[in-house]
């Protein structure tokens, strides 16, 4: 069945006449003739009667073409999104997604500014490596660091994978206004010694961090969300190394005060599989950040 004799069948039944319908469709009143016959003949039925009103479809017909006239629209619908503009499904940790995912997201769009973008936010890093291990995801966004994915302190992907580096993340020692370290510099060996430090859980990349940056042995205390963290510390009631950008309105408020000591930043890794179908594009596509 040719799809242009249904199209023009169901232009028949908007425009009722041969010639209107001609003129709609810019063909000649034969083609449209031919067209409905020919239709009738692949389908075995009559589709219209005519009277000098003009065409009308049988009730069998009327029903044939509404539910043909659907099926077109899906189709062209289907082609649309074909020949339309690539697309990158990104999966972040969501303890980023709403600081640091943006201003990459912006980047990704000046490098191809045709690139649709979708995000799926998930807070359990192993849920998104699962999902970039399954290829439901093109890319992954992770707080990381090291040569290795996962070295950071969490399990390396079961896939072969490439990443990119593409902002470094700094990261602040945060304790109450009126703890006894702030005024001079101090060590990692004092921090460790003053005790109290505090982290959301031990899969958390800011718990993950502090065990790298003061060792493996170091003690931690999981006290819940990141809020839950903050209020800890602006209570008096431990040490925190976050992410700068996480406690910037509360260092500003004074709410938190910030030591004076280094930590390591940690890096914004973007992750994506080397078997990729279209790696080579992909990876073109992610290293052009570092040209922005």
């Amino acid at each position: 069945m040719d799809l242009n004799q249904l199209r023009t069948a169901i232009a028949l039944v908007q425009h009722r006449t041969v010639n209107q319908t001609a003129a709609a469709l810019g063909l000649a009143p034969s083609s449209v003739s031919d067209r409905i016959r020919r239709l009738e003949e692949a389908l075995g039925a009559s589709l219209f009667t005519r009277d000098r009103s003009g065409m009308h479809p049988t009730a069998a017909a009327r029903a044939y073409l509404t539910s043909a006239g659907a099926a077109l629209e899906a189709l062209d619908a289907a082609a649309e999104r074909l020949h339309a503009a690539p697309g990158l499904t990104v999966g972040a940790q969501a303890s980023i997604a709403d600081e640091l995912l943006p201003a990459v997201l912006d980047d990704l769009r000046r490098a191809r500014p045709g690139l649709h973008v979708q995000l799926r936010p998930d807070p359990d890093r192993i849920r998104i490596l699962a999902a970039l291990d399954h290829g439901e995801i093109d890319v992954a966004v992770l707080l990381d660091l090291g040569e290795h994915v996962g070295d950071l302190g969490f399990a390396h992907p079961a896939k072969a994978i490439e990443y990119l580096d593409v902002r470094e993340v700094p990261m602040t020692v945060v304790v109450s206004p009126d703890h006894p370290l702030l005024g001079r510099a101090v060590t990692m060996r004092e921090i460790r010694q003053t005790g109290g430090l505090i982290g959301r859980e031990s899969r958390c990349s800011f718990w993950m961090a502090t065990k790298r940056w003061l060792g493996p042995d170091t003690d931690l205390t999981a006290v819940g969300g990141l809020a839950q963290v903050r209020e800890w510390v602006a209570t008096g009631r431990g040490i925190a190394l976050l992410p700068t950008f996480t406690v910037r309105a509360d260092l500003g408020s004074r709410r938190l005060a910030q030591l004076d000591v280094q930590p390591p930043p940690l890096q914004l890794r973007l992750v994506w599989r080397s078997d990729h179908k279209d790696a080579n594009a992909l990876r073109h596509l992610l290293y052009a950040l570092t040209q922005l």
